[in-house]
């Protein structure tokens, strides 16, 4: 390949050698292009099989977000990124933080690690644009994860339901489609506790 031919990558954006066109439309041999390409300093290895190109901020080489890794594993599938941050901006109480980003789409589940970077993808079903009493329904399935009791999560509920800022029958709509008998009996209650009020 030619120095004229040579490709120009996006800075943060990351790329994969198998199974999409992202490397293999420069070379028959992505892969060996791929480790000439972090000889020279232009991409970054991020995990068997994906590269990314750095951005180059003031404090050197900054990685890709999280969501531009998880577009390159799962080879542009849909996925949605949740857990303490989503959760956390409810303001029912929750206060989270693990070293995981979690991860829910249709492909793949298990524990993964991208740039040093632990993800935790899970195949679950999730609403095309979540809204937030989605979040809410995640974050009381998942509790334990965030640290907090479903005591303490079904008094925030009911105060901020209190002050309206969810929508109810969006609220009641997520629990019935998306969480368990037991959430859905919770919710429930919050909702006939906060009639009228």
């Amino acid at each position: 390949m030619s120095r004229a031919a040579e490709p120009e990558f996006e800075p943060g954006r990351a790329y994969r050698t198998r199974r999409t066109r992202n490397l293999r439309r420069f070379s028959a041999n992505p892969a060996r292009l791929a480790k000439r390409l972090v000889r020279e300093g232009r991409l970054i290895h991020a995990a068997h099989g994906i590269y990314y190109a750095p951005v180059e901020s003031r404090f050197g080489q900054a990685p890709p977000s999280e969501t531009e890794l998880m577009r390159a594993f799962l080879d542009g599938s849909p996925f949605l990124i949740t857990g303490p941050p989503k959760w956390n901006a409810l303001g029912l109480g929750a206060t989270a933080m693990f070293s995981s980003t979690l991860v829910y789409n249709q492909k793949r589940s298990g524990e993964f690690f991208f740039d040093g970077r632990r993800f935790l993808l899970r195949r679950v079903l999730y609403p095309e644009n979540p809204s937030p009493e989605w979040f809410i329904i995640d974050l009381l399935q998942h509790h334990d994860m965030a640290g907090v009791s479903l005591t303490e999560l079904q008094n925030g509920l009911v105060a901020t339901l209190k002050q309206e800022r969810w929508n109810r029958e969006r609220l009641f709509d997520m629990a019935k489609h998306y969480g368990t008998k037991k959430t859905l009996a919770l919710v429930t209650d919050c909702l006939r506790n906060t009639r009228g009020e």
